[in-house]
């Protein structure tokens, strides 16, 4: 079935209603599910220290802000550290600002690399206003600042699966899954991995063999990579590429968590939330018929 008859279907069984998870509405709801304190970084930090940072607590995205205002001035995310060293057009500064001195290149500000005009929701906002400004912008995440621009909390898909947890929604994984899954090879190194998540635009790769899946690289599997300290050492070295051109199944994560295709989201996402994992291989007798994502799961909000 065609992915547009798809939507028919789940339109059909009707959209998830927000409201009923909630007593009633009112303003700054978009707190009561949002994450704060958030952890967020000046434009003057080092590249390396932003990788370092986001590795060891496990975050995708940092706002970057004013020291003292804390006002929001850009946004970095695990996707662009993945882009910058080795997988996209931000690689391009690598070779031509630092003739391919990774060192060099780790030790600039991340205002060098972060995105500047940033999508944001107010504090007053509704969770409901926050799902339709990633659904228009196909964002993973939104910084929440108050009227005068200030973070103060952070939202993100997952904190939108995460309302699905539990829930039978009548809708299958089969529904809204990805047939079509840009995979890797167990043979693929990190450095194709890094070029292939870059030039697709994808957050996360399944490593296939015979069909199995035998593990999934990840963009922080990336970030925790270049983040630890043997990696460093490398950098430090100027040895870095040569081990890039290792498998990416060696640092992939190979206690792969899959779904079977008839299983319902509700009970996916509770998996998800579970795992605290952002997206699941689909499997039929071992073998891959599809990716579900976070990203997946807006297709049934209207």
């Amino acid at each position: 079935m065609s992915r547009e008859g798809y939507r028919r279907r789940i339109r059909g069984k009707g959209p998830v209603d927000l409201k009923a998870r909630r007593a009633k509405k009112r303003d700054g709801e978009i707190l009561t599910v949002a994450k704060s304190p958030v952890v967020m970084v000046a434009p003057t930090t080092p590249i390396y220290d932003a990788i370092k940072l986001m590795a060891n607590k496990g975050f995708r995205r940092l706002p970057i802000t004013n020291p003292g205002t804390k006002h929001l001035e850009g946004i970095v995310t695990a996707t662009d550290f993945v882009d910058y060293l080795g997988g996209g057009k931000k690689f391009e500064l690598v070779q031509r600002k630092f003739d391919g001195n990774f060192f060099k290149a780790i030790n600039e500000p991340v205002k060098l690399v972060m995105t500047q005009d940033v999508t944001s929701v107010k504090t007053s906002a509704k969770i409901s206003q926050a799902i339709a400004t990633m659904k228009e912008s196909n964002l993973g995440g939104l910084p929440v600042v108050d009227d005068g621009g200030a973070v103060k909390a952070i939202v993100t898909e997952r904190d939108i699966v995460n309302l699905f947890a539990d829930r039978t929604s009548g809708v299958t994984v089969a529904q809204l899954m990805s047939e079509k899954v840009v995979t890797a090879l167990s043979k693929t190194t990190i450095f194709e991995a890094e070029k292939t998540m870059a030039g697709e635009g994808f957050r996360r790769l399944p490593i296939v063999a015979d069909g199995r899946v035998a593990g999934i690289i990840t963009a922080m599997d990336i970030v925790r990579f270049f983040g630890c300290g043997e990696a460093f050492a490398y950098l430090r070295s100027g040895t870095i590429i040569q081990v890039l051109n290792n498998p990416a199944l060696e640092i992939a994560s190979k206690a792969v968590t899959t779904v079977e295709p008839d299983v319902d989201v509700g009970q996916a996402a509770k998996v998800m939330r579970e795992k605290n994992i952002g997206a699941m291989p689909v499997v039929k007798n071992e073998k891959l018929v599809g990716i579900i994502t976070e990203r997946d799961f807006f297709k049934i909000i209207d």
